[in-house]
């Protein structure tokens, strides 16, 4: 039908008989591109945008391109848009499974993350234990889960995310079923030592997938959707592994989320692809997929290096990454000097002595977290994908939220339970988002290794957050809690300040 109307379009100009309202019948001459014109004018107005035509105009626009070789143009042009919407439909849906993907798997880490803290009351009646043997077990675990995120984000960034992420969820899930089969506190110690360090591998495969299948003006909304499967695995695993383990023992309460796991790891390996090429798709850093091949050149996605290429080449000297990872370290330390410590503040100098009425009050912290961190991923790619200043912005306004939360009257339990909420909003934003900033300002190929370096880091500022606040507090009060917190507030922004208007690695290296 197109090819029809381009050929009768190039026809020699000829006439036309209009109608005026007194009804005289006059005869207009109508050129080859006026022909054009109306035709392209009838296809829809996508099509018609699509080949430099805007159907609000006037047809008899002089504006119009006049010339015959645009109408021979023509059907070549309908066809390079109607191929590149075929390809903008075939991404959307494999953007889809690949989100889908990466956040069932992410919550089943989850699972088998949380597994041992819900069975182990249960677990302490039946091997006859103390919360010291329980101590024990749970202490190797963030050890070898911080030193994992380096060394999986090597092992993803040279064998690829889709093997990796379904590695750790197939080991995680064995460990889990194992663990339900032992006794031995050294056994089950080792076990869930193990179990840390594949937990790792989590974070950084699904970092990778992330900015390799999605456009940087996308990548915020789409990092910020992925991390709320952490809550929705919060919030399962007590449910499942408690209620399981209270009615059929503990055992069965380790073993379900394993086996659960171990399902997810082989979807996860027949369903994940690494790249878009390896499905006949371009890669998302192009603007305009259709004009690229899919199959010719390699684009910056498919670059290769070796290990230490990865580690001593494109990390270490990224004054950015370092950047980020103290940052991380700060925010991390606020984070969880918030969690450990904010309801032995409440009890303390709020006047609410009760310990159940205490943690109600700082229950809001993990929800203002997620609305926080959904909010800095979509601001983030409404101001054109400057996310540093997002996060910059957002660690003002927890230095005014942590000023409020301090000052706040005592005895109100639902003002401190809004402030704590807004403490939540802002913390969880800036700590979704320098994970994001971190794959963004790394090599394409050293994405995953970049981002379990910042990964590392900030657990180490996890665990500073733990014994050297508890002696701020007791050597000199609650008041230089709150002082130690908001310079972690602020130092994160003289660190990211050199770094305003980086976007990508370019920018920075």
């Amino acid at each position: 039908m197109i090819g029809a109307s381009v050929t009768r379009a190039l026809r020699p100009a000829s006439t036309r008989a209009t109608r005026d309202r007194c009804g005289k019948t006059t005869r207009k001459q109508v050129q080859a591109w006026q022909t054009v014109r109306r035709k392209v004018w009838r296809c829809s107005k996508d099509r018609c945008r699509a080949v430099g035509y805007d159907p609000s105009d006037s047809l008899d626009d002089e504006n119009v391109t006049s010339s015959v070789s645009d109408a021979l143009a023509f059907p070549e042009m309908i066809a390079s848009y109607e191929e590149d919407a075929g390809m903008q439909a075939k991404y959307r849906n494999w953007r889809i499974w690949i989100f889908a993907m990466i956040w069932l798997s992410y919550m089943v880490y989850y699972l088998t993350r949380g597994s041992f803290t819900y069975a182990a009351p249960t677990m302490v009646k039946d091997l006859g234990w103390s919360l010291k043997e329980v101590g024990r077990i749970t202490t190797v675990f963030p050890l070898m889960y911080g030193c994992s995120k380096f060394a999986s984000g090597v092992l993803v960034d040279v064998l690829g995310s889709r093997t990796i992420l379904a590695l750790g969820l197939v080991a995680s899930g064995t460990i889990n079923i194992l663990f339900g089969t032992q006794s031995a506190l050294l056994v089950l110690a080792l076990l869930w030592g193990a179990n840390g360090f594949f937990q790792g591998f989590g974070g950084p495969s699904c970092a990778k997938l992330l900015t390799t299948w999605y456009p940087p003006e996308q990548r915020g909304t789409w990092w910020a959707a992925w991390t709320t499967s952490n809550n929705v695995g919060g919030f399962i695993v007590p449910l499942m592994v408690g209620s399981i383990s209270s009615t059929a023992g503990w055992r069965v309460g380790m073993t379900t989320p394993g086996v659960i796991a171990l399902v997810a790891g082989v979807i996860v390996y027949f369903g994940v692809r690494n790249k878009p090429k390896s499905v006949g798709l371009p890669s998302p850093h192009d603007k305009s997929p259709s004009k690229q091949d899919s199959t010719g050149s390699a684009s910056q996605d498919e670059v290769s290096a070796s290990p230490s290429d990865i580690v001593f080449k494109y990390v270490f000297p990224n004054r950015a990454i370092w950047a980020l990872a103290f940052a991380y370290f700060f925010v991390y330390i606020v984070r969880q000097g918030m969690v450990s410590w904010s309801h032995f503040y409440i009890m303390a100098e709020k006047g609410i002595p009760d310990a159940a009425r205490a943690s109600a009050t700082v229950s809001g912290l993990e929800l203002g977290g997620l609305v926080g961190a959904m909010v800095s991923g979509w601001l983030s790619d409404k101001v054109d994908g400057h996310r540093i200043r997002v996060v910059m912005g957002y660690c003002l306004g927890l230095v005014l939220a942590l000023l409020a939360f301090m000052f706040a009257p005592s005895g109100n339990q639902a003002v401190n339970a809004l402030l704590v909420a807004t403490v939540g909003f802002f913390i969880y934003g800036p700590q979704m988002l320098i994970g994001l900033i971190g794959a963004e300002l790394s090599h394409p190929v050293a994405v995953a290794t970049g981002n379990g370096l910042l990964g590392w880091i900030a657990y180490l500022g996890a665990a500073f957050a733990g014994e050297p606040l508890a002696i701020l507090v007791n050597q000199f009060g609650w008041k230089y809690y709150f002082l130690g917190m908001i310079s972690c507030c602020a130092l994160p922004i003289i660190l990211l300040a050199p770094f305003w208007n980086a976007r990508k690695y370019e920018d920075v290296c």
